[in-house]
């Protein structure tokens, strides 16, 4: 483990590197709110030339290789994926080209130059970042070292948390359906521009049905942007337990209105947002439950 100072910039952290999580959990320990973890650091940068204080110490994560592997487990049915894996490693890991959708969603975030430096455990522990929906419509679980201790938590009990313990993520799990039935996931972020550029939103959901075509579990999520990421536990209810040909769009399109609670600015409102939202999510749903071309029919009366 080593350190170092930059002499010519009196505002520069000292720069810590520990190999383990154990000796990073342990540095923050000793120096408690005068350090910060970092890998990419790409938010933090963001922060500080917004800013927001530089701290006296930066405990960088990059030298941890633990943090970086992501493994498979049939056994368990569960994908593991380091917190310092870089956004953009769904290029060059061939473990992860056999899951198109997260790699869909990887290429979303950012521009290239960021997510080749940005980490998916960085967009999870700030809170808003864009990746958050799309791993909450997979039931993702967070692994976090604090001590001694690894402790798993929900993501979604985790972003409840009013106050947030200081510990150190060390990987995401995603567990995998395996029950042999249909399953339908999707991600969709909407930017004002095709080109890198934050996102107005981004939505995500899972439906799982049996060979009737009775949908046995919804998941739906909205976040993005400076929107708070949440589930729409509503508009699930609505939608579990009902055929694709029983759904009621406008009752959908209506509850996810009522459900989402979106962010303002001067350049979108909360309102468009909503109807943003609305109407991806009941294009989705038809997409994979309408028959008989009443897909058309339905987005007209809406």
């Amino acid at each position: 483990m080593s350190n170092q100072v930059d002499s010519l910039e009196l505002t520069s952290p000292v720069i810590w590197t520990p190999t383990t999580a154990k000796e990073a959990f342990e540095l923050k320990e000793k120096f408690a709110n005068k350090a910060e973890f970092a890998s990419g650091a790409t938010l933090l940068q963001l922060q500080w030339t917004n800013g927001r204080k530089v701290p006296e110490n930066l405990i960088s994560l990059e030298q941890i290789l633990a943090l970086k592997t992501i493994q498979f487990d049939q056994n368990q049915a569960v994908l593991s994926i380091g917190a310092g894996t870089a956004l953009g490693s769904y290029q060059t890991n061939k473990l992860l080209k056999e899951f198109p959708n997260i790699c869909d969603a990887l290429k979303s975030i950012a521009a290239p130059g960021i997510r080749n430096r940005g980490t998916i455990g960085g967009n999870i522990m700030g809170g808003i970042g864009d990746l958050l929906p799309f791993l909450l419509s997979l039931n993702a679980k967070l692994i976090f070292v604090e001590g001694q201790e690894t402790t798993e938590v929900d993501l979604w009990e985790w972003l409840q948390q009013s106050a947030r313990k200081e510990q150190l993520l060390t990987h995401i799990w995603i567990p995998l359906d395996k029950e042999i039935l249909e399953t339908y996931s999707f991600y969709r972020k909407v930017g004002r521009r095709e080109t890198f550029t934050a996102a107005i939103l981004t939505v995500s959901g899972k439906f799982v049905w049996d060979e009737s075509g009775t949908i046995l579990k919804a998941i739906l999520a909205i976040g993005g942007g400076e929107n708070r990421p949440m589930r729409l536990t509503k508009t699930e209810q609505s939608i579990i337990g009902k055929k694709g040909t029983q759904l009621d769009w406008k009752q959908i399109y209506s509850l996810v209105c009522d459900e989402f609670t979106p962010a303002e600015d001067v350049f979108v409102t909360g309102n468009y947002r909503k109807k943003v939202a609305a109407n991806l999510i009941v294009a989705e749903l038809q997409s994979q439950f309408v028959q008989n071309g009443q897909r058309e029919e339905h987005i007209n009366e809406i």
